[in-house]
């Protein structure tokens, strides 16, 4: 008597992980990307712009598996110094309330200065959106980026702790800033990536 054999469907290969090389290649890419984006923002009121060049490095890794050529990225680097500087003066209005209110020569005391901390702190999470909108999308307007970071509002309450965590990393061990910077800025493209509408 012959047993009928049973084809059972064949099941799909589990996807291969990468292994300890492959993660050791991309920290070490994440490090190089966080030096440049680090030497290249060295004169501040470059920031902005030496942020949004490190995203577009840091998304053309995580997508290509490797670091885009320097001149499309000098390039995005270029075309973000402008804006960038409008940037920068919100920044520094922001810096100078929360002094302000701080030192106490703003009236409101702890709960203004507590309610302008928390709009700091969102304002941050928007911001890094943002620089993950402009390191996806570098042709993109900043402020047609920032407005579409605004309409993200979990991806930017998540991004603005990861921002709070990155900036006591390097308050702490301030020689790992370029590494944090890296890091940091993969941190938002994955982020962006799961969290964002």
């Amino acid at each position: 008597m012959t047993i009928p054999r049973t084809e059972w469907p064949a099941e799909e290969a589990p996807p291969a992980r990468a292994d300890w090389r492959d993660r050791l290649a991309l920290a070490t890419d994440l490090a190089l990307i966080g030096i440049g984006t680090t030497v290249l923002a060295l004169p501040v009121i470059t920031a902005p712009a030496a942020l949004v060049a490190g995203s577009a490095a840091v998304r053309g890794r995580y997508l290509d598996g490797r670091i885009p050529s320097w001149r499309p990225l000098l390039r995005i680097y270029r075309r973000g110094l402008l804006p960038g500087l409008a940037v920068l003066l919100i920044v520094a209005a922001l810096i100078l309330d929360l002094a302000a209110v701080r030192g106490g020569r703003v009236p409101g005391g702890t709960p203004l200065f507590a309610l302008t901390t928390a709009v700091t702190v969102w304002l941050s999470g928007v911001a890094a959106v943002t620089v993950a909108a402009l390191g996806r999308t570098p042709d993109l307007p900043w402020r047609e980026a920032a407005r579409w970071a605004w309409n993200q509002p979990r991806c930017a309450a998540a991004l603005a702790v990861t921002n709070l965590l990155a900036i006591f990393l390097a308050l702490v061990v301030p020689a790992t800033v370029p590494l944090v910077i890296g890091f940091h800025l993969f941190a938002t493209h994955m982020l962006t990536d799961r969290l964002s509408r």
